[in-house]
């Protein structure tokens, strides 16, 4: 009986050890946070409620209204720099390719 039990215990710490359901994942956030991620997070609703503390209605509006479009800028010019930054990159591993081709191929016609 204590052999099964020690071999049951020493199986758990074995599974417990491996990382069988790991979860792929991407640098950074996860994809189901970025999917959720939005503007209307609780951090920018606390600003915009603090950014309009006694004002009208129509002043809350145009606040509110103001403090959103800066967050789409924002937004915007990041996905921008990050679309550029991948274009950057697939221009220089076609360059790299390019100058592998023309080596190889210059070393066939000194053959």
């Amino acid at each position: 009986m204590k052999k099964v039990v020690a071999c049951i215990i020493v199986l758990a710490l074995f599974a417990a050890c491996t990382p069988a359901f790991a979860a792929q994942t991407q640098k950074g956030a996860s994809t189901q946070a970025l999917e959720k991620a939005s503007d209307e997070a609780v951090f920018h609703r606390i600003g915009d409620w603090f950014a309009t503390i006694g004002k009208t209605d129509a002043e809350k509006k145009q606040i509110i209204a103001e403090r959103k479009a800066k967050r789409v800028a924002i937004r915007a010019q990041k996905e921008a720099a990050k679309a550029q930054k991948e274009l950057e990159k697939q221009m220089k591993k076609t360059q790299e390719t390019i100058k592998q081709q023309m080596k190889q191929t210059q070393g066939k016609m000194g053959k």
